[in-house]
């Protein structure tokens, strides 16, 4: 739960509707009044509240999440100019290495997914539109992460860690701080299975306004193909090439 003052209903509201969330919708007032520590009454008043506003359905005495939430958030998405410009540009990069390729904003210190496309031989991993995650551990995170003020870097780090997930996880501060100056550097970031053993990704920085780039576009599959002057030269520069032409068009167009 956030610091700071807050309003406590609404905290609990977006409690239940993550306890909806990580029980796939399996379960019911008792269950969700239980795994929360909170009254049934209260729990009970707040998801009939949710399935009235739309953002629940309701099977039975079990809720889930309604697509409204996609709705809103599509919506959202598709109003800005970073994705309109974006997503054309992916959608080309994806058909042509037949890879999955992703764009990603920040978003309260986590990496974004707000678009994915999958080429022909891209693999299913559990990676889906609008999933956040460590930013420390995705190469588009990187990316985003080596050009902020390093003040917010390390609020960032001091908020979210640099918890292990990958088998080559960087979790020492001065280790990821060395990796985001050479991400600075080359312009380019690389994941080597840092978040997911067997996965490798590649991601290069997108500014949106200025010079700051506050969005990456990355490229990730297994590493039996992203592997050798294919990983280390070709997908960097074509990556490269498309951010350039994304730029251009979000700055003059």
């Amino acid at each position: 739960m956030p610091n700071g003052e807050g309003i406590k209903a609404v905290q609990t509201t977006f409690r239940i509707l993550h306890a909806v969330r990580d029980t796939d919708g399996s379960a019911g007032v008792s269950e969700l009044a239980n795994h929360l520590d909170l009254p049934v009454s209260t729990v009970h008043s707040h998801l009939s509240t949710l399935h009235d506003c739309k953002y629940l359905v309701k099977r039975g005495e079990e809720y889930d999440l309604s697509h409204r939430f996609l709705e809103d958030g599509g919506f959202h998405r598709d109003q800005t100019r970073l994705y309109q410009f974006a997503k054309p540009k992916i959608d080309q990069l994806a058909e042509e290495l037949g890879d999955k390729v992703n764009l990603v904003v920040p978003d309260h210190g986590l990496a974004a997914h707000i678009y994915i496309s999958k080429g022909a031989e891209a693999i299913e991993t559990d990676t889906h539109i609008g999933i956040r995650l460590h930013i420390h551990s995705t190469a588009g995170g990187k990316a985003i992460l080596a050009h902020m003020p390093e003040e917010r870097v390390h609020e960032i780090i001091d908020n979210r860690g640099l918890p292990q997930h990958g088998p080559n996880t960087i979790t020492s501060r001065d280790e990821f701080m060395a990796e985001l100056e050479r991400v600075r550097q080359e312009g380019i970031a690389f994941d080597r299975q840092e978040r997911v053993e067997g996965l490798r990704c590649v991601a290069a920085p997108l500014p949106r306004d200025g010079e700051k780039p506050d969005a990456a576009i990355s490229v990730s599959g297994p590493v039996g193909r992203m592997n050798g002057e294919r990983f280390e030269e070709t997908i960097p520069e074509r990556i490269r090439n498309i951010t350039e032409t994304v730029r251009i068009k979000l700055r003059y167009a």
